[in-house]
């Protein structure tokens, strides 16, 4: 349902801080939580936040530490932080070339000293764990590098010969990378011999004097990171008859809901896909090298960001994307820091601006839904919601996931009212998509016959239907009788067929939606490709070089027409069932990710590029209204109600609003994801719980919120405010509320008050039936 990552900063954290502390570092410790943060003056500090998920708007009171301590050490400003992840081991180093390894002990996991190290001959520029956790690399500036174990004994040291910045270990810490001044990268093997210069193509092909406009240096590596899943920890922290704080930590965080070892998080446990790049380089002038190993003959990705000074890069916890965190020269002072999210492959996903301050740098918490952001004497929580592929079909939740171990396709059918679950393994699958009692799943085949196969499916996964086609598949849309499918610029429209399609019509009230009418459509219009350049105007009209500059983005389907949006904003409305354009409109939007059309095909949400809703009326074909005195931002999703026309769900950052034509209700704060707003109650599924342990699948990952016009209608009717009742329901006028007086007046034998509700449900079976009751209880 939800196509687009979105990123929002969802709380603040305040540091405690002695004096006017700087902060300059942060890191993250995946395994048991507990995040560090360094400054000036030797201020280091190793906490525990407090992540209560379920409230997006904490109170005041709330205390935002499950733990909080200054660890006393270093005298000048910390300047580097590494987490042990196997032996639960932190080691920091300031500008004075102090190195500390810290370690928890005791009930309370007070944090101590365990062992200082101090060369003073020059600055440790960068220190790294092995990923196994046994040795720790120490690179410093005047070129020398150690290996020390983690008991402390040096393994052996070696002048390298140059300025050292940065330094890195491989997959199974076989090869050291070693970051120069001069921006280039060697590799070393893990007993230090030189093994090759790595080739960075990103320096070589800037041109130095682009660099020195925008007053950068070339060549400052800022990050070198090669992503290795996080081994599990060795050290199991255990407080006779009570909890510790991690486990507290865990608790208070639904991402921590697993079984067996809970010293990490599944998410961080995925095997990596073979030719994804797990080696970054990230220069300080914007330019950011991908590299499959430190082979460059093998995939090699360059990511640019424009007028950008990058501060770090940090893997997330799966490996499948990056953070970046850098300051945008282009903008004004108080809008420049900017966080950057881009995938392995080097697709930019999503950007957002932060608050302004000395940006400091950024950590990953380990599920990979959040980010610390270390702003002035701050960290930001930054939530990340991920575009899943899922679909709600009936009373269906269908979902789509990766094996931990094999990493093959998983297609899950989850029946909630039976709690039946069906498995499918497939391959290629590119996208779900579900209208009424059904979903279309969109394969990549290979075929001769098409290279993408849809088939329309039932609630348990039974095939019931499919079609073949050459269009890529970018963008979906479904109704009671067609799948649309678009790529960027073009689109197929496949008239589907189900057993048993049942036809109703749609009355004045909306009460009912149209069901599939289209059923004599001759079958070679299913393979017909539909152009969108074919229906620009002339001004409009693309080069003809065969590129479409202005590419489709989103589609919405009614019963009778659907609507394409383009990046430009421009939305075309094509008729049902014959596809003919009918009108377009620039919208003033751009870039639309997603676009959806109420009960009855009279408005439009619609959220563009930048998570602003805006509302546009379509009373018909060729008119297009927008709602000007509507608008909300931060929104990621949205839902029709099935039977009002101006009913509207959406979730605004964590939390749950409900829209009544223009106006809303007081928000409910929510971390699910809308799956239905049927019948005046809103349905959330907890799918971050679910893709953590898809197997796991139950009722519980579900919940119902009753919107408040529902529950005010309930609580009138239970205090016998039986007139107040029927003024609120006359105003709210939805098929529910009519339903629940007629039930309350049949329980009270108020058959008028039962008659006048039936009328408004159009429920005449039950109508004639009181009246025959009435006649036949005369007669009596």
């Amino acid at each position: 349902m939800q196509n687009h990552m979105y990123v929002f900063p969802a709380r603040k954290f305040q540091i405690q801080t002695p004096g006017s502390t700087t902060f300059t570092c942060i890191s993250w410790m995946l395994n048991m939580g507990y995040v560090a943060v360094g400054g000036s003056d030797g201020a280091l500090r190793v906490m525990l936040l407090n992540l209560d998920q379920d409230k997006s708007n904490p109170p005041s009171s709330l205390n935002p530490w499950l733990s909080s301590q200054q660890l006393e050490g270093h005298s000048s400003s910390v300047r580097v932080l590494s987490w042990n992840e196997v032996y639960q081991k932190l080691a920091s180093t300031d500008d004075a070339g102090v190195i500390i390894v810290w370690m928890t002990h005791g009930p309370d996991e007070s944090w101590f000293e365990e062992m200082v190290n101090n060369r003073q001959k020059s600055t440790v520029s960068s220190l790294k764990w092995s990923n196994d956790g046994m040795k720790i690399a120490i690179a410093y500036e005047d070129g020398q590098v150690i290996i020390g174990s983690v008991d402390g004994n040096r393994l052996w040291n070696k002048d390298i010969g140059g300025s050292l910045t940065k330094i890195a270990w491989n997959t199974d810490d076989t090869l050291l990378l070693l970051g120069f001044a001069d921006g280039g990268v060697h590799a070393y093997s893990q007993y230090g011999d030189f093994v090759s210069k790595v080739k960075m193509l990103c320096v070589e092909n800037l041109e130095l004097e682009t660099a020195l406009s925008k007053d950068l240096k070339k060549d400052v590596i800022v990050s070198m990171e090669w992503y290795v899943p996080p081994h599990s920890s060795k050290i199991v922290t255990t407080v006779g008859g009570g909890q510790s704080l991690t486990q507290q930590y865990r608790n208070a965080d639904t991402s921590y809901n697993l079984t067996g070892d809970e010293s990490y998080n599944t998410a961080s446990r995925l095997k990596v896909p073979e030719g994804r790049p797990p080696f970054l380089v990230a220069y300080q002038n914007g330019n950011i090298q991908l590299m499959c190993n430190e082979n460059i003959s093998k995939g090699v990705s360059i990511v640019r960001l424009p007028s950008t000074l990058i501060i770090m890069a940090q893997w997330s916890p799966d490996g499948s994307m990056f953070a970046v965190a850098g300051l945008q020269l282009d903008l004004p002072e108080t809008e420049r820091n900017v966080l950057h999210f881009i995938s392995a492959y080097g697709e930019r996903l999503q950007s957002i601006r932060l608050a302004p301050g000395h940006f400091a740098g950024i950590a990953w918490e380990s599920s990979g839904h959040r980010l610390g952001a270390l702003i002035d004497t701050n960290i930001y929580l930054v939530v990340i919601k991920f575009p899943y592929r899922w679909t709600y079909c009936g009373q269906t939740l269908v979902f789509a996931y990766k094996t931990l171990d094999s990493l093959q396709e998983v297609l899950v059918f989850y029946e909630t009212k039976m709690e039946v679950k069906t498995k499918r393994y497939v391959q290629n699958l590119c996208s779900l998509k579900s209208y009424g009692d059904y979903c279309v799943t969109v394969f990549r085949t290979e075929e001769l016959r098409g290279a993408y196969t849809m088939q329309l499916c039932d609630s348990i996964g039974t095939p019931v239907d499919s079609h073949t086609t050459n269009v890529p598949c970018s963008v979906v849309a479904m109704n009671a009788s067609v799948v649309i499918v678009a790529s960027t610029e073009s689109f197929i429209v496949w008239h589907y067929s189900v057993p048993r399609q049942e036809n109703t019509t749609t009355v004045s009230t909306g009460f009912q939606k149209t069901g599939n009418t289209n059923r004599n459509i001759p079958t070679e219009q299913n393979d017909k490709v539909h152009y969108i350049d074919e229906h620009r105007t002339e001004k409009q009209q693309q080069p003809t070089n065969g590129v479409t500059t202005d590419p489709i983005c989103a589609i919405a389907a009614s019963a009778n027409f659907f609507l394409i949006a383009c990046e430009s904003g421009i939305l075309y409305r094509f008729s049902l069932p014959n596809v003919q354009l009918q009108s377009t409109f620039k919208s003033n939007i751009p870039a639309p990710k997603l676009m959806t059309i109420n009960c009855d095909g009279s408005r439009l949400a619609l959220i563009g590029k930048y998570n602003v809703l805006r509302l546009i009326d379509l009373p018909k074909e060729n008119i297009f209204t927008p709602i000007l005195t509507f608008e909300r931002r931060e929104v990621w999703s949205v839902e029709w109600d099935d039977a009002k026309n101006d009913l509207l769900a959406l979730m605004e950052k964590q939390r749950l609003v409900i829209v009544r034509g223009t106006e809303t209700d007081e928000p409910i704060p929510h971390i699910g994801r809308i799956c239905q707003f049927k019948d005046l109650v809103v349905r959330l599924v907890l799918l971050d719980d679910i893709f953590k342990e898809p197997d796991r699948v139950s009722r519980h990952s579900f919940v119902e919120i009753e919107i408040k016009i529902l529950k005010t209608i309930k609580s009138t009717l239970e205090s016998d405010k039986l007139q107040d009742a029927i003024a609120l329901i006359e105003k709210g006028n939805h098929p529910k509320l009519w339903n629940i007086l007629a039930k309350d007046a049949l329980k009270r034998l108020d058959l008028r008050t039962a008659e006048h509700a039936f009328v408004k449900l159009q429920d005449y079976g039950e109508y004639f039936f009181l009246k025959d009751y009435k006649i036949f209880t005369l007669i009596l």
